[in-house]
This record gives structure tokens, C-alpha cells and sequence, in this order.
């Protein structure tokens, strides 16, 4: 009976760890995405730009300290420190829905010809970054 009992609770404890490690995994793929989303944002406004023959860099020079947006925004505004939400539709944004464990940063700084665009989600002690370099390569 004692093998028995350290046998199911071998199991127990097996199964409770790979639910601990399962969570980790999931939230750090939806930090991932949500870090991919940043830059992709940020170069929207940057092909927008060009759309509407303006400078590519209009709208991007601000963000040192960082900025945040979401999918309903047209344009970064000052970084708050606030926690993406999550609405009923599965989507993330700043205004509608029920706090999620996630902030998201993004920091744009110019180097020469370039944007150096950094999107960092955190949540909990966890931290995701994302790094990318945005060129003129329209060159209108």
C-alpha cells in the first residue's frame, strides 16, 4: 500500500509540475506575439508615411523613453506603465476588456539613417523583447 501511495503521489506531483511549466510556455508565446505586434505597428505608421508621401521617420521620433499602441491606434502615445487588456474577442488593447498579466513598451531611437524600434513585454518577473531595424528603403 505505501509503494502504491508514493507511486500516485510521484504522479501527482509530475502532473503538477508539467501544468507550472505548460503555463510558463504559453504565456511566454503570447508575450512573443505581443512583442511581434509592436514592431509590426511601428512599421505601419512607417509604410502609412509613405502612403501619404511624408517623411517615413513622421510620428516615430518621440518614443526614446517609450510609447505604447494597440491594434485600434493610429499613432504611439506616451508609454503609461498599463497592462494590456484582453477582450472578449481574444484581442489585446489598451481600453476595453479585463486586465492581462502583460505591458508592452516600445522604444525607437535613430541611429544615422535608420530606427532602432525595441518592443519589450513583461509580465510577472518575465521580460520578452523584441528588436528590429526600420530603413527608408522606399526612398521616395
Amino acid at each position: 500500500m505505501f509503494v502504491f501511495f508514493i507511486g500516485i503521489m510521484g504522479i501527482f506531483s509530475l502532473l503538477t509540475a508539467t501544468m507550472r511549466s505548460t503555463k510558463g510556455v504559453v504565456d511566454n508565446f503570447k508575450a512573443s506575439q505581443l512583442s511581434q505586434e509592436g514592431l509590426e505597428l511601428v512599421r505601419n505608421i512607417r509604410d502609412k508615411n509613405w502612403l501619404f508621401y511624408q517623411d517615413w521617420r513622421t510620428g516615430l521620433g518621440s518614443c526614446a523613453s517609450g510609447c505604447e499602441m494597440d491594434y485600434n491606434d493610429t499613432d504611439l502615445s506616451n508609454w503609461l506603465n498599463r497592462n494590456l487588456k484582453i477582450d472578449s474577442n481574444g484581442f489585446y488593447n489598451y481600453e476595453t476588456g479585463t486586465n492581462s498579466l502583460f505591458k508592452r513598451k516600445i522604444t525607437i531611437s535613430q541611429d544615422g539613417d535608420t530606427l532602432k524600434v525595441k518592443s519589450e513585454v513583461s509580465w510577472q518577473n518575465e521580460t520578452f523583447t523584441t528588436i528590429d531595424t526600420l530603413y527608408d528603403w522606399y526612398n521616395q
